[in-house]
């Protein structure tokens, strides 16, 4: 049976280290799978600091409308230049999903139900998600998650919200994600104190520049800890999802 792959569009570029884990996570993973190939794959590269400033209000649908219509027309551009299958290389937009992927006619794979399915195929049952204050003040990663009898307790505090921006600003936008890794463990190791049998969901896609650990894996154990890593997750349901067998 013969392997070739559709081609992939990926928005990227919130942040650009992540965008690079993607674009070489899914070469390696197309070449492990069909040795010598590599998926034929666009890049739609947004602003960060334009995402950032559209960013709306939690329980204000309207003030998202320019940061849906950002992603929107980013998907649509991939779209038109050919891709067959769309992804959003961060976890961020998702909390979105449903209206940024609205009138766009390709599949996009979702972030969230790629990290609810490896997290089901780990048998992982309860797990603490970190990642911006978006996604850890929102409710959609949480309720996918319990949606699939995966407990998600209520440990995080703003002040652990507000640390946890910090260093995404300080270490992991900027590309020196190796430099947070210390301090984000000090987190996590703080944070598992209180459920130790719980897993780490890392639901920031450039936290992974800090695990080269994930190579080996979406599912990781590091100074005794479980961390799931969405953006492998992700990468790894989007070649999948990309994947024609004939």
């Amino acid at each position: 049976m013969e392997k070739t792959f559709r081609k992939i569009g990926l928005v990227g570029g919130v942040g650009w280290p992540a965008t690079i884990l993607y674009y070489e996570g899914l070469c390696r993973a197309a070449r492990a799978s069909l040795p010598g190939g590599s998926p034929r794959l666009a890049i739609e590269s947004l602003d960060m600091r334009e995402t950032l400033a559209l960013r709306g209000t939690p329980g204000n649908p309207q003030s998202w409308t320019g940061f849906d219509a950002t992603f929107r027309d980013a998907l649509s551009n991939l779209e038109r230049g050919g891709c067959k299958i769309a992804a959003i290389a961060s976890v961020t937009p998702h909390a979105r999903f449903s209206d940024i992927i609205d009138g766009i006619s390709i599949p996009v794979v979702s972030i969230v139900d790629a990290a609810v399915q490896t997290a089901r195929k780990h048998a992982l049952t309860s797990v603490i998600v970190l990642g911006t204050p978006v996604t850890m003040t929102g409710v959609w990663f949480h309720e996918a998650l319990r949606a699939s009898s995966i407990d998600c307790p209520d440990i995080v505090t703003q002040d652990d919200i507000q640390e946890i921006a910090d260093l995404l600003e300080k270490h992991f936008y900027p590309g020196r994600g190796a430099e947070g890794r210390a301090a984000l463990l000090g987190i996590c190791h703080r944070l598992a104190e209180s459920r130790p049998s719980s897993a780490i969901v890392l639901a920031c896609t450039d936290f992974s520049t800090a695990f080269p650990e994930f190579a080996t894996g979406a599912v990781i154990e590091v100074e005794g800890l479980t961390f799931l890593d969405a953006g492998l997750a992700h990468i790894q349901a989007i070649l999948s999802a990309a994947t024609i067998h004939s």
